[in-house]
């Protein structure tokens, strides 16, 4: 018998990179076409889920929100401003085309489109010689919702991330949105200077709140007003730009927010079930030419009014079919009567099958149309707590009329639009369904969402934990369907739950009752084909997501299903067919091209493989994991200083990604940078899953550094976790037996 040796640790280390690879798998404004006429810049900047008290301005003396504050001292601030709509979609549709969801016929998350005989904001300046762009960064303001109609560039790249309690692609943080904006600023114009219609959109003070670095310390109490804090410093960096580029004494800005949050009011946690002021008062602040200084107008702002306010300080034509009106006259100091005000939320109607909400608001009197009706008088009950509705029966019966005579408006057409598999995970992920399929409860009337929201809590919980937590989130769940057993979104989570719990059968079993009572989605069969591939019954999971294939054949989730069936069925052949046929319906789709650049690598097709990634990083420059596989390429050129720059920077993007970090710390270790590479094979394997490639690369760099004891404490780890390796059994052996005498 030989003597064991250790093998040369710089060549194992390039091998353990080639091991890795076989295991994984803006533009500046344009002028439009119109006459150059000497008009302002107009940036409209919209902060989701931001509730009016909670920005200094307007009277929270705790709020960290110094650029809001001082846009308010240089302009205007309208003291009281509320949107029509507690959901990011329909609320943004009022703002864009001054019309209510009444009039512009979108009326929840995902569910619909904005009609194309609809006009929109961008429209209007983009015909009036405007160059217009839009940064937007939560999921709901998608293009495939029509948000991007008008606009020269639409910037709705989401990156993936690499937070597993995080679907991908579903929000960009504030940081990341300016960036983009502040790219698009400073690339030069080929084209003669136009006014510009900009529109940002900050998602962060969305749930969940996490704020940033040491903000997450300093508002450990309270991450609500961390997450507005990080905003409001990003805005104040947008606003520098400006600056330092001249424009900003000639942009007409205007700040305000889709919605606000309950934060516990009312039993509510976020938004959504209800429509009282805790989620429509928003902040309202404009600044700008022609706006004097500390005016607070006391005419009520609505959402609708913001369109054709921005149109009127751009000296254009306001169109006369629009619901709102301009607010110049209030916001100049004249005198202005209040106009009212509808509101309403659908949401409870087509998530949950209760009773969708209605609302009429005057400057003093709300009525809210529910089974069991509400009337507030928000003079004296700002808080709306007490029902005015018995003693004050001669008003709630006078905005009863006016809320039915608006009611009867008829809706317009193409609204709805289908709820694909993806557009459903991503609205899920962020805390809607989206697919507005509940169905009320056999018989009887529809359950009063003051009744339901007592649900809610376990519900949220339930659907928040359902990958992180699965355990918790099936207790929750179960309960919740003890008391409702019509809540279908509760049943579809629950089989999520099941699937993250490693209880396929279960959820194969849910998922199968929902088909037989006729309530499969789309959604539902992705969840169950992947379920049944997890399973090992591969056939029938090809059968199921055939189906969905052919029932939705404009959805691409099927077919990256479909992919990994056939990558498990080792027909990787046929997996490149069903990724380039996502290609066909959504071109650029990250993922396909993701599946097909490590399907070539795979296959050592390295042009193909770095022509894919490249595509990736064209289509979003932050993608991690297309720079970690570039770094594999460049690796395996010979060119590693080339390779650790990428993963460097995959890193400093994605501090937690495992693979990112793998990469970086074998390619440190095979260059000769052991020490620097040990506690990266550490943050990986921290970052998980614990995998045999990583422990065996922990173990040759603890070696490496002299660390004996732990080499052979991780590569004890790697075998347990896969016995066939007689390489590293062999090591082990050898180090177990001593150092040689």
């Amino acid at each position: 018998m030989r003597r064991p040796h250790f093998p040369a640790r710089a060549s194992v280390l390039v091998l353990l990179l080639a091991g890795l690879v076989t295991a994984c798998r803006s533009h500046a404004p344009k002028a439009a076409a119109g006459p150059a006429v000497d008009r302002p810049d107009v940036l409209l900047v919209t902060i989701d889920t931001l509730r009016a008290d909670h920005v200094g301005c307007y009277g929270d003396a705790s709020a960290v929100t110094p650029t809001l504050d001082a846009l308010a001292a240089r302009g205007v601030r309208f003291a009281t401003a509320v949107a029509h709509v507690p959901l990011t979609g329909p609320s943004h549709a009022c703002l864009l085309t001054g019309l209510t969801p009444l009039g512009h016929g979108f009326r929840d998350n995902g569910g619909f489109a904005l009609p194309a005989s609809v006009k929109t904001a961008a429209e209007d300046f983009r015909a009036a010689g405007y160059g217009t762009a839009a940064f937007v960064s939560g999921f709901p303001l998608d293009r495939r919702f029509g948000f991007d109609r008008g606009f020269e560039t639409y910037d709705d790249h989401l990156p993936r991330g690499n937070d597993r309690r995080r679907t991908p692609y579903v929000e960009r943080f504030a940081d990341a949105t300016t960036d983009a904006v502040l790219r698009w600023l400073g690339v030069p114009s080929a084209s003669a200077p136009a006014p510009v219609f900009l529109w940002v959109h900050y998602y962060d003070p969305h749930a969940p709140y996490e704020p940033p670095g040491e903000l997450a310390q300093r508002f450990r109490a309270a991450p609500y007003d961390g997450e507005i804090a990080f905003v409001d410093a990003q805005l104040a960096r947008l606003l520098r730009a400006l600056d330092q580029r001249g424009t900003l004494g000639r942009t007409v800005v205007l700040v305000t927010a889709d919605h606000g949050e309950s934060l516990g009011e009312h039993g509510e946690g976020t938004h959504g079930l209800f429509v009282y002021d805790a989620t429509l008062r928003v902040p309202w602040i404009m600044a700008g030419p022609g706006l004097g200084a500390g005016r607070v107008p006391a005419t009520v702002a609505r959402g609708i009014d913001v369109l054709p306010t921005l149109l009127d300080y751009a000296g254009l034509a306001i169109p006369r079919a629009l619901d709102g009106r301009s607010l110049r006259a209030a916001a100049e100091g004249r005198e202005m009567s209040d106009a009212p005000a509808y509101a309403e939320t659908l949401y409870p109607e087509r998530e949950f099958g209760w009773a969708g909400l209605h609302a009429w608001r005057t400057s003093r009197f709300k009525l809210i149309d529910a089974p069991r009706p509400e009337l507030y008088d928000l003079i004296a009950d700002p808080k709306e707590t007490m029902d005015r509705s018995r003693e004050q029966g001669a008003s709630a019966d006078e905005l009863r009329r006016k809320l039915q005579a608006a009611l009867s408006r008829p809706a317009p057409s193409a609204a709805a639009a289908a709820v694909d598999t993806d557009t459903a995970e991503r609205l899920g992920a962020l805390g809607y369904l989206g697919g507005g399929r509940a169905q009320p409860a056999s018989g009887g009337a529809r359950r009063d969402p003051k009744d339901g929201v007592r649900l809610m809590p376990r519900l949220n919980h339930g659907m928040s934990a359902a990958r992180t937590d699965p355990a918790a989130a099936i207790r929750d769940l179960t309960s919740v369907l003890a008391e409702d057993p019509g809540l279908l979104m509760a049943r579809r989570t629950l089989a999520v739950a099941y699937e993250a719990a490693g209880r396929h059968d279960l959820a194969i079993a849910e998922l199968r009752r929902l088909d037989k009572e006729g309530q499969l989605s789309a959604e539902d069969g992705i969840v169950l084909g992947d379920n049944l591939r997890f399973g090992g019954r591969l056939a029938e999971a090809v059968d199921v997501l055939e189906r969905v294939a052919r029932e939705n054949p404009k959805f691409p989730q099927p077919w990256l299903s479909l992919a990994e069936v056939r990558i498990k069925e080792h027909s990787n052949a046929a997996a490149a067919a069903a990724y380039a046929h996502v290609l066909s319906l959504v071109p650029d789709h990250i993922e396909a091209l993701r599946g097909l650049g490590d399907l070539a690598l795979l296959g050592d097709r390295l042009d193909e493989a770095a022509a894919r990634y490249a595509r990736i990083l064209q289509v979003d420059p932050a993608d991690a994991g297309a720079m970690t596989k570039m770094g594999v390429l460049k690796m395996r050129a010979g060119r590693a200083d080339e390779a650790t720059a990428l993963f460097r920077r995959a890193v400093e993007r994605e501090p937690a990604n495992g693979e990112a970090l793998l990469y970086l710390a074998g390619a440190l270790a095979s260059t000769g940078h052991p020490a620097e590479a040990l506690p990266l094979f550490e943050r990986a394997l921290a970052a998980g899953p614990r995998s045999s490639m990583a422990l065996n690369g922990l173990g040759l760099t603890r070696l490496a550094v002299g660390d004996r004891a732990g080499a052979a404490a991780a590569l004890a780890e790697s075998l347990r976790l896969d016995p066939k390796q007689p390489d590293v059994a062999r090591t082990l052996a050898v180090l177990r037996a001593g150092p040689p005498s």
